[in-house]
């Protein structure tokens, strides 16, 4: 299931990349493209037809050879201008870096969400200064959950470093979901008002953890703060054991977050060394490979 489902997903891209019939969504006001000594950084750049199918994209200014890449995926209802800073840093470390725009929009969303998110990585991989089998998914809520969906595909698919930022990983269970916020939004938006109830194979479909195999991405490193209201502890620690079983590399790192929704206000300190945390995985990872 886990091979013809992702495919399925794979060959619908360039279906929902042309269409024209979905309402345009706003963009941020366009930056100018930028560079230093070091870096060059080019804003809203297509990598598909719709005016949401933008990405920044951040890469050492002097390029030698095939690099590695990194797709960064915001949340839900966010901006690639959340991961500007991000881009800028992974390109100062040598990387190819992807700030990606999707649409979310109509339900069912999981279908553009994907959809779009592979036709974004397929382009990065296409580049000619990238090297397609050193490449790195990093995301945030959504964003973190289309990465583990991105760290299960395999063959021209497929990556080998993945960081899930409190993104879910299964919706398989309906009572670990009970009262949760998001699930009442997901049901309604992300699975187009369809419930578990009427289709479970639909939510077991779109479950990262029921993909995971030996021949998914190699390393994974999922973070949370310890008070996330959205997303459960288990949904990491479920997904740690799952990949642990098939014998990949994973590490699940909690922090002491505060505030409302995923509990991210950090202090200066700590929001510094969560973000080396995931820097440095990333670049540990890709420089392994």
């Amino acid at each position: 299931m886990k091979t013809s489902f992702l495919l399925t997903l794979a060959s619908g891209i360039l279906v929902l990349i042309t269409s024209s019939f979905l309402k345009s969504s706003s963009l941020v006001p366009r930056k100018s493209n930028a560079s230093t000594s070091e870096i060059s950084v080019s804003y809203d750049v297509a990598y598909g037809s719709h005016p949401k199918q933008k990405l920044d994209l951040c890469k050492p200014k002097n390029v030698s050879g095939k690099l590695a890449a990194v797709t960064l995926v915001h949340g839900g209802g966010g901006d690639k201008s959340s991961f500007t800073s991000i881009c800028q840093k992974l390109a100062g470390r040598g990387f190819v870096a992807a700030a990606v725009n999707y649409r979310e929009d109509p339900p069912p969303t999981y279908e553009v969400i994907l959809a779009d998110n592979q036709a974004a990585l397929s382009w990065v991989k296409a580049r000619d200064y990238v090297d397609p089998n050193k490449i790195g998914s990093w995301g945030g809520s959504m964003g973190g959950y289309v990465s583990s969906m991105q760290g299960d595909q395999e063959g021209s698919n497929k990556v080998q470093c993945v960081n899930n930022n409190y993104g879910p990983t299964d919706f398989t269970d309906p009572d670990e979901w009970e009262g949760s916020p998001l699930m009442d939004e997901a049901v309604q938006k992300f699975f187009g008002g369809v419930t578990y109830n009427e289709n479970p194979q639909l939510y077991k479909d779109l479950s990262p953890i029921t993909h995971v195999s030996s021949n998914d991405a190699g390393k994974w490193l999922l973070t949370r703060s310890t008070n996330d209201h959205l997303i459960p502890r288990t949904q990491m620690t479920k997904m740690v054991s799952a990949l642990q079983n098939v014998g990949l590399q994973v590490e699940f790192y909690e922090y002491n977050g505060t505030g409302s929704g995923h509990a991210n206000k950090l202090g200066p300190l700590q929001a510094r060394r969560l973000l080396q945390k995931r820097l440095n995985f990333m670049t540990d990872c890709l420089n392994s490979l």
